[in-house]
């Protein structure tokens, strides 16, 4: 069923996810600030499960979770394609609403910009059917958004997403024929410099086992992590450089004969094996090494990490 957005005075380039969807239900979501927490969860872990599939994305962001109904909802999404999700336990049906051009999202994120030359109102309007590269593209991307929701409720409950299907909403009982009361949040990820815009819809169903659980403020027990701060510092740690030293063997030596060192000297070495050659990072142990010869050049065969707390990697 198409969907006519101009008589609905809804901007033409991106659909918004908004309307009655998020003015009628009597599901108290104020009751539930822990699924605030699990949201932003998702929101964090999104890029990270789809970064193997598409490298240009940024950070997210999720507005706070709307009480609504599935089949207020599903209708308001009308038109758009839709990830249905599954789970045995609980036993329920939770979808993701995504955004009209995210196929043209998709592609232009993995392949570069194609079909730059096309009006989005004339791409929109053509509707052709997907190609199979399409839809395996999209598929991949509702999967990343599946492992992202368990990631988001593993704290809860080891929740297990099962991928049903791609839907076109056009059909209000695309969760199941019973309507009930649902949770509605609108998302937005940052793809190739374009906002894609979803909608993640968790109907009471789901919600219901973990109700104790949701009841709770993670906020309110423990300061939230600052993510983009953790990773700034993780990234200036990486960058630091430290001292790396190969250490052959150690010589004990009386102060006298380190004190008539001259160079040109010659120091015997006690071994022949250098088979276990210390490899050390500001003063530590840190791995086992191997010396050899290749390209007329020395080089050293890391073998095996030097356990922590061991002689060794104290000295």
């Amino acid at each position: 069923m198409s969907v006519d957005r101009e008589a609905n005075g809804i901007d033409r380039g991106t659909r918004k996810f908004q309307g009655a969807m998020l003015e009628h239900s009597s599901l108290a979501v104020e009751r539930m600030p822990g699924l605030g927490a699990a949201l932003n969860r998702f929101i964090a872990e999104a890029p990270l499960r789809l970064s193997s599939l598409i490298a240009s994305l940024s950070p997210g962001s999720i507005e706070e979770a709307r009480a609504t109904t599935q089949f207020r909802a599903i209708e308001d999404c009308s038109g758009l394609t839709a990830v249905i999700y599954a789970t045995a336990e609980p036993a329920a049906r939770l979808m993701i609403a995504l955004d009209e051009r995210i196929d043209h999202l998709i592609v232009s994120s993995i392949f570069g910009e194609v079909g730059a030359d096309v009006p989005t109102e004339t791409a929109s309007q053509s509707r052709r059917p997907r190609t199979a590269i399409e839809t395996a593209l999209i598929e991949a991307f509702a999967r990343a958004l599946g492992e992202a929701l368990e990631a988001a409720f593993a704290p809860l409950a080891p929740i297990r997403l099962s991928f049903e299907r791609l839907q076109a909403l056009s059909d209000p009982f695309a969760l199941g024929r019973r309507d009930c009361e649902a949770v509605a949040a609108r998302f937005s990820l940052q793809m190739n410099g374009d906002a894609c815009e979803g909608l993640v819809l968790l109907p009471q169903a789901f919600l219901l086992p973990f109700r104790s659980q949701l009841a709770h403020d993670p906020d309110a027990q423990a300061p939230a992590a600052d993510r983009r701060w953790s990773r700034l510092m993780e990234f200036g740690v990486q960058q630091a450089r430290v001292p790396l030293t190969a250490i052959l063997e150690e010589v004990p030596m009386s102060l006298g004969e380190i004190a008539n060192l001259r160079v040109g000297g010659l120091l015997s070495l006690q071994s022949n094996d250098f088979n276990a050659i210390r490899l050390d990072c500001s003063g530590r142990g840190m791995f086992s090494c191997r010396l050899g010869q290749a390209d007329g050049r020395y080089r050293l065969e890391i073998e095996s990490p030097v356990a922590p707390g061991s002689d060794v990697a104290k000295r």
